[in-house]
């Protein structure tokens, strides 16, 4: 039982939407580095007020309040400006998520309704096809093209064969000297006026090369492909007047029917789909765009804390070491000079959980990457119409599988290829699919091809795919 591609259209759309849980479920593992840190700046405890200039865990209330003093009101400042940057981009994911939302929604409800307009539309061209099968003059008029296109493909083969014996054949005549010594006399025509012994030499020299018969294939190779080129040029017109014939036809039937009106509505809502789904395309960019950017904003090393560093250590550059640690040797209590000695080891511990961090940042950096490169197979798949009604997938495709699969592999476009490969278009009658330019072209190949004699139906449409593939001239229909 096939799949149709409404229904795959929705499985790739859950799809997306699982994996972007997925990253925001991935985001929390985020918090959990900034609570192993919170744990290390335990140990520190207050004397790390006069270490700071080594530590800023990050950019939070409880990481400022422990700093030097000297500070805090600027690491404030940057803290509040990360935490408005942040309520600004949540609501502008929201929004754009929204928007998203909604023009999925509409992509939906328009596909219907082109689907619904081109089965209007197809329904319409049976009716008119079925008229003109019913049409005496069509069908007389379709044999005389099946005649004529017959006659015109062995005309056509004919001076082939021809042109490719000529090709072969007269360099040889052309390269004999004693052959247009003779043909350029006129040897054996009225033009020939010699006398006497030239005469009789020209008459030895003729029985010699045996110069009629060379002189008659000469002639036939030289002269029968622009002959026949003129009778096929002829052939063509004659079948061109009666094409044109059965196309006036097709168009007072289609007219009865309404069917250009029919094409004119499907070709209007094909294209308000193709800006729709620009405007999806867009929303997608700035999804990506927003999701990079709320990212980077609540990264533990991201801008802000970046900035905060640099402020922090542009105030300690001109402390020395000496100071902060007479700073902790003024105190009472001896625990600002062993939370110095346990500095080297505080720092292979915050090193360890910066690079669970930077693994985990890679991690959902390549989530990220994922996410949009599925949004890309979403957009290729609804560009190629794979969402439509007619179009149907095999059974054996199985979207939550493939997704797994290329996210396991990291390869996108090979989930592209597999569900380019399991679709299939609506049931077609192959004797009837075969290449035309548009809608009424269809109409008028498979009322011939019906319409026809028995003996005559292939040559019918071929007359047909003939006429489809020439440009339409100034003034015809």
């Amino acid at each position: 039982m096939s799949i149709p591609g409404p229904n795959v259209h929705q499985q790739l759309l859950d799809a997306y939407a699982n994996v972007q849980s997925y990253l925001e479920s991935e985001r929390s593992s985020i918090l959990s580095a900034k609570n192993q840190r919170d744990e290390l700046n335990i140990d520190r405890g207050k004397a790390l007020d006069s270490l700071a200039e080594h530590y800023l865990p990050e950019l939070s209330e409880q990481a400022i309040a422990k700093t030097w003093t000297e500070v805090r009101d600027g690491m404030t400042q940057i803290l509040h400006r990360q935490r408005e940057h942040l309520r600004r981009v949540e609501l502008e994911v929201a929004d754009v998520n929204q928007q998203r939302q909604k023009l999925d929604q509409q992509l939906m409800r328009l596909n219907e309704e082109l689907d619904r307009t081109r089965a209007e539309q197809d329904n319409i061209a049976a009716k008119v096809e079925q008229t003109l099968r019913g049409d005496t003059r069509f069908a007389e008029l379709s044999d005389r093209a099946a005649v004529a296109e017959a006659t015109l493909e062995r005309a056509e083969a004919n001076l082939q064969e021809i042109d490719q014996e000529s090709a072969r054949k007269l360099p040889a005549y052309e390269q004999s000297a004693l052959f247009r010594y003779l043909y350029e006399r006129g040897f054996g025509t009225d033009r020939y006026t010699s006398r006497g012994f030239t005469r009789r030499m020209d008459r030895w020299l003729g029985r010699y090369i045996d110069y009629p018969r060379a002189k008659q294939s000469y002639e036939f190779l030289s002269k029968t492909p622009d002959q026949m080129r003129r009778i096929i040029a002829e052939d063509r017109q004659s079948l061109e007047t009666v094409m044109l014939e059965l196309e006036r036809r097709r168009d007072h039937v289609a007219a009865e029917y309404g069917l250009p009106k029919a094409i004119e509505k499907t070709n209007q809502l094909s294209q308000q789909r193709q800006n729709l789904l620009s405007s999806i395309d867009q929303v997608a960019a700035l999804t990506n765009e927003k999701n990079a950017d709320r990212t980077d904003v609540e990264d533990l090393r991201g801008t802000y804390y970046r900035d905060a560093i640099a402020m922090f250590r542009k105030f300690l550059n001109g402390h020395e070491i000496s100071e902060l640690r007479r700073r902790a040797e003024r105190t009472e209590d001896v625990t600002d000079d062993q939370i110095v000695a346990r500095l080297t080891g505080v720092d292979v511990a915050i090193d360890n959980v910066d690079e669970a961090a930077r693994q985990q940042r890679a991690k959902l950096d390549e989530i990220q990457a994922f996410l949009g490169g599925l949004a890309r197979v979403i957009q290729r798949f609804r560009a190629a119409q794979f969402d439509s009604a007619r179009s149907n997938f095999l059974s054996s495709l199985n979207i939550d599988e493939e997704v797994t699969l290329a996210h396991e592999q990291g390869n996108v476009d090979e989930l592209w290829s597999r569900i380019r490969r399991a679709q299939r278009w609506g049931a077609i009658d192959e004797a009837n699919d075969h290449p035309t330019t548009n809608v009424m072209q269809q109409v008028l190949v498979n009322a011939m091809t019906q319409a026809a004699g028995n003996d005559r139906t292939e040559p019918a449409r071929r007359a047909g795919d003939r006429r489809g593939q020439q440009p339409t001239l100034p003034g015809n229909p």
